[in-house]
């Protein structure tokens, strides 16, 4: 299925053996339950990735590898189960980016874990606000979302929660709900980026990378200064440790990154970010 996919490379490939990233993203899917303001991949008409194919080429790693299962939304695949069991046996790290909704439903949640996954990426855009849902995410989906981080904090998953930053309609409750997540340690991390130009997003000015740290202060307690003391990965992210919980920001684009990379349709692997770019609108 993966043949019938056209991408445009960003001219930096490396084969399978060659894969010199800690994580590798990999897009099972395209279909998903939800239809987001912010998307930075909303083809839908995309086959999902054939399981067997891509699994051979992640057996090729040379190295231990965070392997990103995204889409659309993993969880609408029947065979997650098997996928993440078959990396874990790999002995590469099988990390789960969701939106959340099936997830509180803890039979299902119980069998990933049972099969191997043990972090997992879950956006909550709106935090506690169901208003702020709607208007980021285009649905009313608090409570699901709410009742899905209960049973990932019950079962003792290593969480990690993410939100994009639209100005003028959630930065206001980004304080808030950092302190309602800080009562759960099991959420390890807490991510906050801005809105990307890519794909679909809302029309809004973007918030600045000094409008990050500046949240991330109010968050912490910490200065900007000594936020800012932590950049080292690159000139517009910043990831560091802070009472327990890893912080991490983001300017989209993320150009540079040499952490992450995305297979390819061909079986190659490019780095992330300049890969979703080159690749707006198509796959």
């Amino acid at each position: 299925m993966h043949e019938s996919i056209s991408h445009v490379s960003t001219g930096t490939t490396f084969s399978p053996e060659e894969n010199p990233f800690q994580t590798v993203v990999v897009d099972i899917t395209h279909r998903c339950n939800m239809e987001c303001s912010n998307c930075y991949v909303p083809n839908r008409d995309i086959p999902d990735l054939d399981a067997q194919w891509f699994l051979d080429i992640i057996k090729r790693f040379p190295n231990r590898t965070r392997v990103r299962l995204i889409g659309g939304e993993p969880t609408v695949r029947k065979d997650l189960e098997e996928i993440v069991s078959s990396i874990r046996k790999m002995g590469h790290l099988p990390v789960l980016c969701s939106n959340g909704l099936k997830l509180a439903n803890r039979s299902y949640s119980k069998r990933l874990k049972s099969a191997g996954l043990r972090t997992l990426h879950m956006s909550m855009n709106g935090g506690l606000e169901d208003a702020l849902y709607e208007k980021v995410d285009d649905m009313a989906c608090a409570e699901r979302k709410l009742a899905a981080l209960d049973v990932l904090c019950e079962e003792n998953f290593f969480v990690t929660l993410g939100m994009i930053v639209v100005p003028g309609v959630n930065d206001h409750h980004v304080v808030d709900f950092f302190k309602y997540v800080r009562n759960r340690p099991q959420v390890r991390e807490f991510h906050l980026r801005n809105v990307g130009p890519m794909g679909r997003y809302t029309e809004v000015p973007q918030l600045s990378f000094d409008g990050l740290v500046k949240l991330a202060s109010e968050m912490t307690g910490l200065s900007s200064e000594q936020i800012l003391a932590y950049r080292g990965k690159g000139e517009h992210y910043i990831d560091f440790s802070h009472d327990g919980i890893q912080i991490q920001l983001t300017d989209w684009p993320d150009l540079g990154n040499t952490y992450r990379g995305r297979l390819t349709p061909e079986g190659f692997i490019e780095p992330f970010m300049e890969h979703v770019i080159a690749n707006q609108g198509g796959y």
